[in-house]
């Protein structure tokens, strides 16, 4: 593929390289068939492949580089890539105006008068005015080719990182619903076997939406609603859970975002029937306010620190906002950005 588009790039030159040499010269003289434009078509191509080795050179190096490291460099070499193409563009012109007069059997004598006085003038005036511009146009695209890669790269490191924080949801829910299971298993083995039935379907959930970034808000709400009547399984009138929300419908939001709220306020707070958690889940100004009253624990349950921490970062990667933490009137608040379905 590469041996093709050099060949294609090499006929491509030599056909520009004869038709610009014809039109040139029948604009200048009126008569394009003269030995003259046979020399300085060939000018023209022997130019165009040096001056395009050059730039494939300058592309090559630029391609593997930062955007920083580009920024600093680009306009340097640029100033450098306008001032050799001129000076090799002029070079040529000079060896082609020698071949001439020797073609044409004029007396050299007169050849650098004649050169410095009418051809490098006019030949000057010529190649600045389109070495400038495609010089430009080239470091244009170098430069628009780095951001475009530099922007790929970050996706790519930003989606890696996200799925990472996703894969970590799952063992980090199965790792509490487990710890749950395990203390009713021995107490009531029918509540626990109502338990498994209740913990399939919701990870079943959770490896439907494994590979979605937002899913309705009203499946969340009904998600974290099954959740929770796991966890009255074990704590009864310990807990409990208010949810407010109208419209849910017109919403989406992260896939399992709510349940860890929900969860991270059971696991960092004490409960007793004399002292009930309350969870209460309410919409306002596009964002879904988790509360719950603290009741710290003295002592927390072991925990893998992938809860509020790894939401934080999920919503920060995908939505490009922050989750809203608070603490007030005994209250501790989390505001978890949703969007608009």
């Amino acid at each position: 593929m590469k041996k093709r588009k050099v060949i294609i790039a090499f006929i491509a030159s030599l056909v520009f390289s004869v038709l610009f040499a014809l039109l040139y010269k029948w604009r200048q003289t009126g008569d394009p068939f003269q030995s003259e434009t046979l020399v300085y078509g060939a000018i023209i191509f022997v130019n165009i492949v040096i001056l395009g080795g050059i730039g494939y050179g300058i592309l090559s190096r630029f391609i593997g580089q930062s955007a920083s490291q580009t920024k600093r460099q680009i306009i340097p070499a640029f100033l450098i890539f306008v001032l050799v193409a001129l000076v090799i563009s002029l070079s040529l012109v000079s060896l082609g105006v020698y071949l001439f007069f020797l073609i044409k059997g004029f007396s050299t004598s007169n050849f650098i008068t004649h050169l410095f006085t009418v051809e490098l003038k006019s030949a000057f005036r010529q190649f600045s005015v389109w070495i400038l511009l495609a010089s430009a146009f080239f470091f244009y695209i170098i430069w628009r080719k780095t951001l475009e890669r530099e922007q790929k790269l970050r996706e790519e490191n930003l989606k890696h990182k996200y799925r990472s924080l996703k894969s970590q949801v799952n063992p980090h829910f199965l790792f509490n619903s487990l710890n749950t299971l395990s203390e009713i298993v021995y107490v009531d083995a029918k509540k626990a076997d109502n338990y498994i039935q209740k913990l399939s379907g919701i990870y079943r959930y959770i490896l439907e939406n494994e590979e979605t970034d937002f899913v309705p808000l009203n499946e969340e709400l009904e998600f974290v609603k099954q959740y929770f009547a796991l966890q009255k399984e074990r704590d009864n009138d310990k807990i409990s859970l208010e949810i407010e929300i109208q419209n849910a419908e017109g919403y989406k939001i992260i896939p399992v975002s709510l349940q860890l709220l929900v969860e991270n306020a059971l696991k960092h707070n004490s409960m007793s029937y004399e002292k009930p958690l309350d969870i209460h889940i309410s919409h306002g100004n596009e964002y879904v306010i988790v509360s719950n009253n603290i009741q710290r624990k003295n002592i927390l349950e072991s925990s893998t620190h992938t809860g509020l921490s790894n939401l934080k970062d999920r919503v920060k990667l995908i939505m490009g906002k922050e989750i809203i933490i608070s603490e007030e009137n005994n209250k501790f608040t989390v505001k978890l950005p949703i969007i608009r379905a």
